[in-house]
């Protein structure tokens, strides 16, 4: 029988380690966890099961909340398949429950099926574009009246966290960003024989946006051709002069054979800009998945765009004391959860399903179409499209945790 437990500070680097090769993952990547931040599984003195979360802050359809950013999750090939993980996680949601400060974990999996089993749903789908700079063209030109202008970062990094922190403001998905996840993250470097560059545009020397990016060797070509290949790491505009600004340098680069970006939100603008939006073949892939560990409290967090009344049975066997059912009440002021165990509800759902309405990734419309609830009333469905549509699609732009 495993020990379940959070590891000693003596014990940190052998959790990292372990970590780290169970995860094919650099050690330099498993740094400044602190030991309360993580649960572990130990037999006969050794870890076997790893697992730790970060204390972050997430933006739910606007406003900040709280949510424990579950990292480093990995087993001993010697030790696998014994519900260590399971164990783990059970503790970890008891204990952010009866703290009563976090309602909500989140993750990005190696494997989406490992997680909802405990009730994680998806909240966010990434976009990826792979497009020549020279079919980057403009359906309708905007003017941008700024000026680009590389940016020092040992002097400037500032202008990077305002311009984030703006475009932050009212989304849905992002997460506040501390020094050590922009160094591990957009800021962490390039290939060898890549050149970095930073790139903000203003306008009356106020930042609107900016690109972070590197550019060297390593395009595959059949025949003749340039070789090299474009990397956007981190890519946030505010106004469309921004965006035309910012791409239209992008597109200039003649000695580059494809520009690619990994992580476009999937309201990204770029596609209605240009005339041919086939070019840049994108592609999609889920993003991070999130858990509500206490409903009550996880869905009176985020605003919600008029009054509404929305009853449903929550099933979660997981986390007991969510299981039931519920009324939502709510309003553009606020809202409040009320059990209703015993009365109607509009519809039945799961946890996960729950998470991915949420966050506005789909409607309950699309899940009754998808078959992930069981509609009671029909008339309810618009109801509850309507009461917990966002104001953006959900979005996220880390790799760190």
């Amino acid at each position: 029988m495993a020990e379940i437990r959070p590891p000693t500070a003596g014990e940190m680097p052998e959790v990292a380690r372990q970590a780290a090769r169970q995860l094919g993952l650099s050690p330099s990547m498993f740094q400044g966890m602190q030991p309360e931040w993580a649960l572990c599984a130990f037999e006969d003195g050794r870890v076997v099961t790893t697992y730790a979360y970060w204390p972050l802050q997430i933006r739910f359809n606007g406003p900040p909340a709280k949510i424990s950013g579950v990292t480093w999750v990995s087993t001993h090939p010697a030790y696998r398949r014994r519900g260590n993980l399971r164990t783990i996680t059970r503790q970890h949601f008891e204990q952010l429950h009866e703290e009563g400060e976090t309602a909500l974990a989140g993750l990005h999996p190696a494997w989406m099926g490992i997680y909802q089993r405990y009730g994680y749903g998806t909240v966010n789908i990434r976009h990826g574009y792979r497009i020549a700079p020279r079919d980057i063209v403009f359906a309708h030109p905007v003017e941008a009246p700024g000026q680009l202008r590389e940016v020092d970062l040992g002097e400037e990094f500032g202008l990077l966290v305002d311009v984030y922190r703006r475009f932050r403001e009212q989304r849905n998905g992002l997460v506040h960003r501390g020094r050590a996840m922009w160094d591990a993250g957009p800021l962490s470097g390039s290939p060898p024989g890549h050149q970095d560059l930073v790139i903000a545009y203003e306008e009356d020397d106020e930042p609107l946006g900016y690109v972070v990016y590197h550019h060297g060797p390593g395009l595959a070509r059949d025949g003749a051709g340039v070789g090299q290949y474009l990397n956007v790491m981190d890519y946030f505009a505010i106004t469309p002069a921004a965006h035309h600004a910012l791409w239209g340098m992008l597109a200039a680069y003649d000695n580059v054979g494809e520009i690619r970006w990994n992580n476009a939100p999937a309201d990204d603008p770029l596609p209605n800009m240009i005339v041919e939006p086939r070019l840049l073949n994108t592609h999609t892939r889920d993003g991070i998945m999130a858990r509500l560990v206490t409903v009550e409290d996880a869905m009176t967090q985020r605003p919600y765009p008029e009054l509404a009344s929305l009853r449903f049975e929550l099933r979660d066997e997981f986390c007991e004391w969510n299981d039931g059912r519920w009324l939502l009440d709510t309003d553009t002021e606020g809202s409040a959860m009320t059990r209703i165990d015993g009365e109607n509800v509009d519809i039945t759902l799961t946890a996960d399903t729950l998470a991915s309405m949420a966050f506005g990734r789909i409607s309950a419309s699309d899940a009754a179409r998808a078959g992930l609830l069981e509609v009671h009333d029909d008339r309810a469905l618009a109801r509850w499209d309507s009461a917990l549509r966002t104001k953006y699609v959900p979005y996220e732009a880390e790799h760190t945790w």
